[in-house]
């Protein structure tokens, strides 16, 4: 009887069991199947605390404007190998999602914008319909942007077009740990130069060698240091940068930067170059013995455990710090040197930019996409006022969109207009120079390290790796370049058909001036290969 009685008993649990879990599937979790005849993917790795709250917002609103369409939302962790090897192997087999983050500076993925993702200059040159009943309205998609896109254009696979749209405008900032600061200082005045902060780093070593704590002034990881490497090289060399630009352009490109080597007209051994470098070793004789080992989560953690009064990072990663950090933070702009600086202060041409004016969280549109209209339409609606606005109320990130309200909490993050942006990093201007730098960092760093090793170990392998990465350059500009004729063609039989369509020639016009652009920058590249090459 007893036995009987728990058979059922057993029975009844699995079946209420099976209920509750039939329930469950169809009232609280994702369906299985949606009802949407359109579902488009969004694919990024921004996983940090922030943005998939601030995408979700989007999402959720853009469905309830369009009940045709569900969007998902696909997470890749880390912008390093793994997202590389991801999105490759997914634009080769087909299976890529229809909107994806990008950036050009991703090692070895150059030729990736030519090959797999689609313009979309002709709805960035037109108003955002979604910007309808804002100041916006009658303002060119490209220019609701706050830095106009310039960036997105400039590195664009064909020159002139435009292929993606921005979330965010970013910036580098020092956190602090304002209780920490209290203990080792006895008060919270921050530094504002680099030689307050040199002095407040002399005060910490004082007080880790009196408490015995592994405390250091800088959390330390290879992302970190190699993000604020980049910053300070900027800076130290501006005058440089200024005397390079020959066309007068006021910036420069990673290809100018390669015909500027092998012209002669720079080297690691020019003394803007060795004064920033001289700045990089500084910087790790701040943070712990082996960061180079490091990534950038172990920095965090060091961080917030309290092993580090500071850490240098983006404001990407402001919303995972202050949200982590069981203790008081205060955002500041990295101190900076003034012109009597024994270091850089003689190359000094102004303050130099820590952010401010650049958008990035770039979204490229897959050629491959099956629902290439919705797609630009959801683009559109995220960079809207409307979209950005929801996006940075729930990600505690920078708006990109002009006019966006910025909240209070984030607000440290916006640079003022008081900087320079003329340097370029030098260290960062090729896939295979960032290779080698990092591959012979440890010249430079640690008690053994000096910059004149390093300096002797980069001149050693520079020729050649310039080489390569201006070889790179012309080969991705060929992917772009050789369909061209065909569309242009196209583009003017279509004319002839119908003349009644004023959008067709002006495409036409528009690929065949981009087209002769690219042209010109091959032929320039070239005739600087061969020029260079070893015994000329």
């Amino acid at each position: 009887m007893n036995r009987r009685i728990r058979s059922r008993l057993g029975l009844a649990l699995f079946f209420a069991g099976y209920a509750l879990a039939v329930i469950w599937v169809f009232t609280r979790s994702t369906p299985i199947l949606t009802d949407r005849p359109v579902v488009i993917r969004v694919a990024h790795w921004q996983i940090e605390r922030g943005p998939p709250d601030g995408l979700n917002a989007i999402i959720r609103r853009y469905e309830e404007l369009h009940p045709r369409v569900k969007v998902e939302q696909v997470l890749v962790p880390g912008g390093g190998p793994i997202f590389r090897q991801w999105l490759r192997s997914n634009l080769v087999g087909g299976t890529g999602v229809d909107l994806v983050e990008f950036g050009i500076w991703l090692d070895g993925m150059s030729d990736i914008p030519a090959r797999y993702f689609a313009p979309i200059t002709k709805e960035m040159l037109s108003p955002n319909p979604y910007n309808r009943g804002t100041p916006l309205e009658h303002v060119p998609w490209a220019q609701t942007f706050r830095d106009g896109l310039i960036s997105q254009q400039v590195n664009a696979p064909v020159p002139g077009q435009f292929y993606a749209a921005t979330l965010t405008e970013v910036s580098t900032r020092l956190f602090c740990n304002r209780a920490l600061l209290r203990e080792i200082t006895g008060g919270e005045t921050m530094p504002v130069t680099l030689a307050d902060l040199r002095a407040l780093a002399g005060k910490v070593r004082e007080f880790a060698a009196r408490t015995g704590r592994p405390i250091y002034t800088l959390a330390g990881s290879r992302d970190n240091a190699e993000w604020l490497a980049e910053f300070l090289m900027q800076g130290a060399t501006m005058r440089m940068s200024q005397r390079n630009d020959r066309n007068g352009v006021l910036g420069h490109n990673n290809w100018d930067e390669l015909e500027a080597y092998l012209d002669g007209r720079w080297s690691f051994r020019s003394p803007e170059v060795r004064a920033g470098l001289e700045l990089m070793r500084e910087i790790g004789t701040n943070m712990k013995p082996g960061f180079l080992q490091s990534q950038r989560d172990a920095s965090a953690q060091e961080f917030l455990r309290g092993d580090a009064l500071f850490i240098f990072a983006g404001t990407w990663d402001g919303t995972s710090l202050r949200g982590l950090a069981t203790f008081p933070i205060e955002v500041l702009r990295y101190p900076q040197p003034t012109p009597d600086d024994p270091v850089i202060g003689k190359y000094l041409f102004g303050r130099f930019a820590d952010g401010g004016g650049g958008t990035a969280m770039e979204i490229y549109l897959n050629k491959q996409s099956a629902h290439p209209k919705e797609a630009v339409d959801f683009l559109q609606f995220m960079s809207s006022m409307e979209g950005s606005q929801l996006f940075t109320d729930h990600s505690g990130w920078l708006p990109a969109i002009i006019g966006v309200r910025v909240p209070e909490a984030i607000k440290a993050y916006e640079t003022p207009w008081d900087s320079f942006t003329f340097g370029m990093p030098y260290i960062t201007i090729g896939s295979t120079i960032i290779s080698q730098v990092a591959l012979n960092m440890y010249q430079l760093d640690g008690p053994e390290g000096s910059v004149d090793k390093f300096i002797a170990a980069m001149e050693a392998v520079m020729p050649a790796a310039v080489r390569t990465d201006l070889r790179k350059e012309i080969s991705n500009r060929l992917l772009s370049v050789r369909p061209q004729d065909v569309q242009i063609m196209a583009l003017g039989a279509l004319s002839r058909r119908r003349p009644e369509d004023p959008e067709l020639p002006v495409s036409q016009e528009r690929l065949e001036s981009s087209q002769i652009q690219t042209e010109a920058l091959l032929l320039q590249m070239n005739r600087k290969l061969a020029e260079a090459e070893p015994g000329k």
